[in-house]
């Protein structure tokens, strides 16, 4: 399964309650903060090559619907799904991942947050973002609030890149086309890649829509009765980790032998 991104920083939360406004505002995320309309995020203590190179507050990505709630007039929805958020930070999942945050150089642990995976990250920082990105779709799935019309989330890989556009497509098969631009403000926009498509709700006739990075919860290789001639199994049209691995390696030279028989 892939889903959006499980964690995020501030401003992302922002943006959600203010769209078009300036994510760094003070005042909209005291309003929330106000109206307990956030949580109160998990702060990581961060070292650089000097020591001490200061704190990194990071929250569940419930928090960003929380938001949208908030700023629809749903005030007893949005405090609902910012305690969902509060108890997913307080469990063990983010506790590991906090863990895993506090061992890298600080810029680094910035960069998880915001949906990127350093090159060489370990296996336990991987398997600690899917716990949480799991556990996160778990609390999604049994809380109608969490699955409102307003909010559609359009989860897949990247399969194709032209020059304007990527196609993201989902596990089962469904594509949609996605601005390049903002695939890579999302860095997210190279063939392998997951991404996100939100659409929230304005009114009757907009939305806002954005590109978020994605991560995939399952991340296993297909297998059971797999064909790559059956155009009908969506597999065909996706690409998993293993596969991005393989590809990205230096081409070998291809032998085929051919039995000779020598007459004597």
């Amino acid at each position: 399964m892939i889903a959006a991104w499980p964690v995020v920083v501030r401003d992302r939360i922002v943006q959600a309650f203010k769209p078009g406004g300036s994510p760094a505002a003070e005042a909209p995320f005291r309003t929330l903060r106000r109206h307990e309309w956030v949580s109160q995020g998990v702060r990581v203590t961060l070292f650089g090559g000097r020591g001490l190179a200061g704190q990194l507050t990071f929250f569940s990505s419930l928090n960003v619907m929380a938001a949208r709630l908030a700023r629809r007039g749903n005030a007893l929805a949005a405090a609902r799904v910012a305690r969902a958020a509060a108890d997913l930070e307080a469990g063990p999942e983010f506790a590991v991942l906090r863990s895993q945050l506090a061992e890298l150089p600080d810029r680094e642990a910035e960069q998880v947050v915001g949906g990127r995976f350093p090159a060489g990250g370990s296996a336990a920082l991987a398997e600690a973002l899917r716990a949480v990105a799991s556990r996160t779709e778990q609390v999604r799935a049994d809380d109608i609030v969490l699955s409102s019309p307003a909010e559609v989330v359009f989860a897949g890989r990247i399969a194709e890149v032209s020059d304007r556009f990527v196609l993201l497509v989902q596990a089962e098969g469904t594509a949609t086309m996605v601005p390049l631009w903002m695939a890579g403000a999302a860095r997210r926009d190279r063939i392998g890649d997951l991404l996100a498509l939100v659409s929230d709700k304005l009114d009757g006739a907009s939305a806002v829509m954005e590109a978020v990075p994605a991560i995939d919860i399952d991340d296993v290789p297909a297998a059971d009765g797999f064909s790559p001639f059956g155009r009908g199994d969506a597999r065909t049209q996706a690409i998993t980790a293993d596969d991005i691995l393989l590809l990205a390696g230096e081409p070998q030279s291809l032998r085929i032998l051919v039995p000779v028989t020598i007459d004597g």
